[in-house]
């Protein structure tokens, strides 16, 4: 094990490598655009397109229509998924007349709920066409980005893909509090009730490590060692946990033996920034 553990991405295993460059979002993130219903003829087209074929231009196209498409959902009620997280449904409007919703005017209710989105071809449909965790919403809305905060994409470009991070003895490493910027409140209000009550954690409490040696330079620290998991498979389910209540682009490290939880701070109080 290295000296400060294992650093994850989003799937458990280090940031890949980022994709090709693109563009942000065309979307208007300080406005409330009215829901647009070419925009939902827009995404009744993309959804069409097999899975297999959905490559960055794909997403983009998606996310651009999605954000203004009208939409309806059954209930403002989150829906909890078959991984255990909750989700508001989407769906593609069945009927001439109906109450129209668009990404835009639900982004922040989700952040609120601590709640994903998951889209349906219809209301009777129960194979999800795209499927939205809480970290990419927020992204959506504060970067124009899917692929989370355009620092770390820029930092994990080329990053090799090594399964533990080992820092050199005498590497300059940093660590400090989170910043609202690096670690929203509903973020952090939300994973602090996960972490409570799915993981029995009493206090969770966070830090972040900085380092020129990482890739992205940035990562939270959760007070939470990889030794106290019964094997790597339990301690990634953990890590993809965590990760799913941040931008894509973040990662996590386990709580290293030279750090002591009196150095890192509630994640409670965060939630209250």
């Amino acid at each position: 094990m290295g000296l400060f553990g294992k650093l994850f991405g989003k799937d458990g295993t280090p940031p890949a490598p980022a994709q090709p460059d693109v563009p942000t979002l065309a979307i208007d993130i300080n406005g409330e655009p009215l829901p647009d219903p070419d925009m939902t003829r827009r995404l009744e087209q993309l959804a069409a397109v097999p899975a297999e074929q959905r490559d960055t231009s794909w997403q983009y196209d998606f996310f651009t229509a999605l954000w203004t498409a009208a939409i309806e959902i059954p209930s403002s009620t989150p829906f909890v998924g078959l991984d255990g997280f909750a989700y508001l449904r989407f769906d593609m409007p069945s009927a001439d007349e109906f109450v129209a919703h668009n990404l835009a005017g639900l982004t922040q209710p989700c952040l609120d709920a601590g709640s994903g989105a998951v889209l349906f071809a219809d209301a009777r449909a129960e194979e999800p066409i795209y499927v939205i965790p809480m970290g990419m919403i927020e992204s959506i809305l504060r970067y124009r980005d899917w692929r989370g905060d355009p620092v770390d994409i820029a930092e994990t470009r080329g990053a090799p893909d090594a399964g533990n991070v080992r820092l050199k003895a005498g590497s300059k490493v940093m660590q400090g509090t989170p910043s609202a910027d690096y670690l929203s409140p509903e973020a952090a209000r939300a994973l602090d009730r996960h972490l409570k009550e799915i993981w029995k954690i009493e206090q969770p409490r966070v830090s972040v490590m900085m380092s020129a040696e990482m890739q992205p330079s940035r990562s939270l620290v959760v007070n939470v060692s990889r030794d106290a998991f019964g094997s790597d498979a339990h301690a990634d389910n953990f890590a993809r946990a965590v990760l799913w209540f941040l931008p894509p682009s973040r990662s996590i490290i386990f709580m290293p033996d030279t750090m002591a939880e009196a150095d890192m701070i509630p994640l409670a109080d965060l939630a209250k920034a």
